[in-house]
């Protein structure tokens, strides 16, 4: 009876140690498991870079061990495609879960991460969770497969008519630049709307759809239809921004220069169809000297451009 009485006491005992540090016992089998786990992103699908940059870099280590592998994590994943992926928090990274819930609300870093990616894994929305020490990414993708066939096809039908090895790469970037421009217009309409708050939520302008296929484009469709013939053409290119435009930002000749066709496709009060080259592969020294207001960037973001 006495032996019954004790055991039912050190079982109590038990449980309320295990109820009270019940958060703590989770993260150390967490840890322990997770450790030695191999935590691998599935195959890639055909739109992966590889490309590593200044600010975000691949890796294929997904133990989480300080702010910037966190970064290159998040980059990594979004390159390689999938929609949902978790990863871990090192043993040795203290302060990882309030890194991650800083970055997972800076939406400002977030969009910079994603425009380095090809604009077919790009984000529509992005959602993180968190358990313990688990990481979970959820990414829902801006360009339907629908939208990816029209404009492959019709990139695809432009390089074939357009393009030839003969040509050097500056004028077959040239080449689409004048064509995109050509055969699109600004759309003011949509970005009126979204200047006074609104969504221009049934146009393409925003995705490479609204200057290949409707003929309408914003800053964003313009830079991703830059990006990916650029992509195509093997060109290292990222597309760079801020709370206001966004245009492209390509390696080419041994440096990084700027490419932005909204401003090469100018609005007019008389409704003509302008084609310039003023913002055509042009330094960042030309740039700025140019326009500082809508080409304000966190050179923080852009180490390359610094150089």
């Amino acid at each position: 009876m006495k032996k019954s009485y004790l055991f039912s006491i050190i079982l109590l005992f038990i449980v309320l140690v295990c109820h009270t540090y019940r958060t703590q016992i989770y993260v150390f089998f967490v840890e322990k498991i997770t450790e030695f786990e191999k935590v691998s992103l599935p195959a890639a699908n055909s739109y992966y870079s590889n490309t590593s940059f200044e600010f975000v870099k691949k890796t294929d280590d997904f133990h989480i061990k300080n702010h910037q592998h966190l970064l290159d994590a998040i980059y990594t994943v979004l390159d390689n495609g999938t929609s949902e992926f978790s990863f871990y928090c090192d043993n040795s990274y203290e302060g990882c879960m309030d890194d991650f819930y800083k970055v997972s609300k800076d939406q400002v870093l977030l969009s910079t991460i994603n425009n380095m990616v090809s604009p077919y894994n790009s984000y529509q929305s992005v959602s993180f969770s968190s358990n313990s020490y688990k990481i979970t990414m959820k990414i829902e993708k801006l360009y339907s497969d629908n939208d990816i066939k029209m404009v492959e096809d019709k990139i695809n039908d432009f390089i074939s008519k357009n393009i030839s090895d003969d040509m050097t790469i500056v004028d077959k970037i040239r080449s689409f630049h004048d064509y995109l421009i050509n055969n699109s217009v600004y759309d003011k309409d949509s970005a009126n709307t979204i200047e006074n708050g609104g969504k221009a939520e049934f146009t393409n302008s925003h995705k490479a759809v609204g200057p290949l296929i409707d003929g309408t484009s914003l800053c964003s469709g313009y830079s991703d239809a830059m990006k990916i013939y650029l992509d195509k053409l093997g060109v290292t290119n990222y597309k760079i921004s801020n709370s206001r435009h966004i245009w492209n930002l390509v390696y080419v000749n041994d440096k990084w220069l700027h490419l932005d066709l909204t401003w090469d496709d100018p609005i007019t009060s008389t409704g003509e169809n302008i084609l310039l080259h003023k913002f055509f592969l042009i330094d960042t020294d030309t740039l700025l000297r140019i326009d500082t207001t809508e080409h304000n960037f966190n050179p923080d973001y852009y180490p390359e451009i610094s150089h």
